[in-house]
């Protein structure tokens, strides 16, 4: 097997993970309709749990992004304005660290319910409405762009993949190809972060138990001060 069909089978693979979790996808409605169902509540507990460790893993780890970002954008400065000294690498590392930390942190970030919110109503409503907004923003918003970038996303980082895609300055980071699969990535853990807030959702709404969530985070759909 050559290096463009080990890409291609790993960009497949990729697409296949995205595509398995697509039936799990019709799990909250299922626990709607179904509340009293145990085995469904247990399957869905352990979604939740599994779901919640990978993302809060991968956030613990991509967040060390962060100091290396600040470093190098710092370092850059300092060299070009006291030295007068550049490095393309340097300047585009930056670039790398912040894409890793947006990219792979995003999931983590929904997990501790800390994304912008456009709306003013959304932190006064009760525990119950906020339920039903994510259950079904996750199904009509996120999921929808979720599944077209992670279709869309393979490709594209298989293509940059198979053709070693490097940066465009001779003495820039050679590696803009693994750079491009941080889309996929991204695409794939948002879908199953937000399947996993969807189906919390689900159990606010069943008045269900929710499973623990990782240490410092707070509730996803506790009431406001204006509900107590």
């Amino acid at each position: 097997m050559n290096w463009a069909d080990s890409v291609e089978l790993a960009a497949s693979f990729l697409n296949g993970a995205g595509w398995a979790i697509f039936p799990l996808l019709a799990l909250p409605f299922l626990c709607l309709l179904l509340p009293n169902q145990g085995f469904l509540e247990r399957i869905s507990s352990g979604v939740i749990s599994t779901i919640d460790m990978i993302c809060y893993g991968i956030g613990e780890i991509v967040k060390w992004g962060l100091p290396l970002l600040v470093l190098s954008v710092a370092f850059g400065v300092f060299a070009k304005e006291i030295f007068d000294k550049t490095w393309t690498q340097l300047f585009e590392s930056a670039t790398y660290f912040h894409a890793v930390v947006i990219m792979l942190g995003a999931a983590a970030t929904l997990l501790a319910n800390q994304h912008v919110r456009v709306d003013v109503f959304y932190h006064r409503m009760t525990p119950k409405k906020k339920a039903r907004i994510d259950l079904l923003g996750f199904h009509l918003l996120l999921m929808p762009v979720c599944l077209i970038l992670l279709w869309n996303g393979s490709d594209y980082a298989s293509t940059a993949w198979i053709n070693q895609e490097s940066s465009v300055a001779p003495d820039g980071i050679p590696f803009k190809y693994m750079l491009m699969s941080t889309i996929a990535l991204f695409s794939l853990t948002m879908l199953a972060q937000g399947l996993a807030v969807s189906l919390r959702a689900v159990k606010v709404l069943n008045d269900q138990a929710e499973p623990d969530l990782p240490k410092s985070i707070d509730p996803l759909f506790h009431a406001s001060e204006g509900n107590h």
